[in-house]
């Protein structure tokens, strides 16, 4: 059993996917101090083939088993050399914020129209709240999601912001995953 309580993203999921080497047929288990943590921990056992339930605890902790092995399907893993797009703010631009916001929801409603759309794109620090408060936003990034784009939202940022409950499209990622899908992009896109 991992005790990764206290310990920040990405470091629950790093925890995790060491023991998860170390195994080759098993339950690994690991507690944790957070719902984000939680999710980000069961999104990447899952993504690597294993079965997972979580249990929330009576402490308002939650431990997550891993079922490693077995007749359990592993996930092909596949270099990404799709384009990722980074999104970092809620606005594109610093000097006139409101015109930012605008040029955002802009950009990503027109993303949905262009030729070769995305692999994936990620949501971090107040970005997040695209896709958590911003219901416009939300529904425009729905759409991108229900053409095969991947959407993820950092679990640390959507737990800082208190909106880990909020989230309206795609799913809750953490660091290791995040820095994964950037350095295995063909491009990368940052706003």
């Amino acid at each position: 059993m991992i005790d990764a309580r206290g310990l920040a993203c990405p470091q629950p999921v790093l925890l995790m996917k060491a023991e998860l080497e170390k195994t080759a047929e098993g339950v690994v288990s690991i507690t944790v101090d957070n719902k984000g943590s939680s999710i980000n921990v069961k999104n990447f056992c899952e993504a690597n083939g294993c079965t997972v339930t979580v249990t929330e605890l009576a402490d308002g902790c939650f431990r997550i088993d891993a079922a490693k092995g077995y007749d359990c399907d592993v996930a092909e893993k596949k270099a990404v050399s799709d384009t990722v797009v980074f999104v970092t703010g809620e606005c594109i631009g610093s000097e006139e914020p409101e015109l930012g916001k605008m040029l955002m929801k802009g950009f990503l409603a027109n993303l949905k129209n262009v030729e070769n759309l995305p692999k994936t794109v990620i949501f971090v620090n107040n970005s997040v709240r695209l896709v958590t408060l911003n219901l416009e936003v939300a529904e425009t990034v729905k759409e991108l999601e229900d053409k095969g784009v991947e959407i993820l939202a950092c679990g640390a940022c959507l737990n800082y912001f208190n909106l880990v409950d909020e989230l309206k499209v795609g799913s809750v990622t953490d660091g290791h995953t995040v820095a994964n899908k950037l350095f295995n992009a063909g491009k990368v896109v940052r706003l």
